[in-house]
């Protein structure tokens, strides 16, 4: 297996964010779906929440007509120090400024989820999103981020560096079925496109084409779907994405 270490949340060693800077592709990351489980609440119009983490773009207005309208959208801005958190609905425009405790009981409240005691810490690599849902959010609930949401043509790119050279990529089970539901039932008329990397190749899949039953269980990654997978140059990459 070909493997490259990145540190996913910081992007510090991700290939695609140097691309596409240099290139002028314009994109969006921290951009997180929260989903109540599927034991809990199974209605796709109220178990989703989803949050864009850090400074508000203007710009993000333009994703909500792309998102399931009963779905409630807004960013935050945490203030770690303080156990705070700046939110504002991007739908209704309404601000507000919660503790830790709040936040935890109004995502309950907007995904119809139960609180199920379970705690994890969190990564200094992840986002204070990621360590708050870790710490306070128990096992009633998935968080689901994809690495870019490229605006022009409205795709989701996952990078990765797991393959068998030549053959196929791999996703891990739960990541497949979640990137799934948030084609399915939060993101309109989007895509995702999955890109491995590794010493300058480029090889892609489309989660569309992509069966998340067929696994196969990887000493030390357990189960994985794998996915067939394209070679394709830098040009090819560039001229795909700024269709």
């Amino acid at each position: 297996m070909d493997e490259v270490k990145k540190e996913k949340f910081g992007f510090r060693n991700s290939i695609l964010k140097d691309i596409f800077d240099e290139n002028d592709i314009e994109y969006i990351t921290n951009i997180w779906c929260v989903t109540c489980r599927w034991n809990i609440n199974k209605n796709k119009n109220t178990r989703y929440l989803v949050i864009f983490e850090g400074n508000y773009n203007e710009e993000y207005k333009n994703i909500l007509e792309y998102i399931n309208p009963n779905i409630t959208v807004i960013n935050v801005k945490f203030k770690e120090e303080e156990q705070k958190i700046a939110v504002y609905n991007m739908r209704t425009a309404k601000t507000g400024e919660l503790t830790y405790e709040k936040f935890k009981n109004r995502i309950i409240q907007l995904t119809d989820c139960k609180f199920i005691n379970s705690y994890a810490k969190g990564s200094y690599h992840s986002t204070p999103l990621s360590r708050f849902f870790r710490e306070y959010m128990g096992k009633g609930f998935a968080l689901t981020d994809i690495d870019f949401y490229i605006t022009k043509n409205k795709m989701f790119i996952e990078e990765k560096n797991f393959f068998k050279k030549g053959e196929f990529g791999y996703l891990g089970q739960g990541q497949c079925f979640s990137f799934k539901e948030v084609l399915n039932d939060i993101f309109f008329n989007s895509k995702i496109l999955i890109i491995c990397v590794s010493n300058n190749e480029f090889i892609i899949g489309n989660l569309n084409n992509i069966d998340c039953n067929e696994i196969e269980c990887i000493d030390g990654w357990g189960k994985m779907v794998p996915f067939k997978m394209k070679k394709i140059s830098l040009k090819e990459l560039l001229e795909f994405l700024k269709k």
